[in-house]
């Protein structure tokens, strides 16, 4: 099985950042998906405080 690497924290931020600045010029559904992306950097952070074990 391969294992996936999460961006960090800091790349999650800067990319929410950039959605959002992109809802200008582009779209404003941008919003939409730069808080998305805004709202899973918890998770991120959380993460390696209460790792699983992966189902086989």
């Amino acid at each position: 099985m391969k294992t996936v690497k999460v961006p960090g924290p800091m790349r999650m931020v800067w990319g929410s950042l950039m959605a959002y600045w992109l809802s200008g010029i582009v779209h404003p559904a941008f919003v939409a998906i730069a808080v998305m992306i805004a709202l899973f950097i918890p998770i991120l952070i959380a993460d390696p405080y209460f790792p699983t074990q992966p189902e086989e």
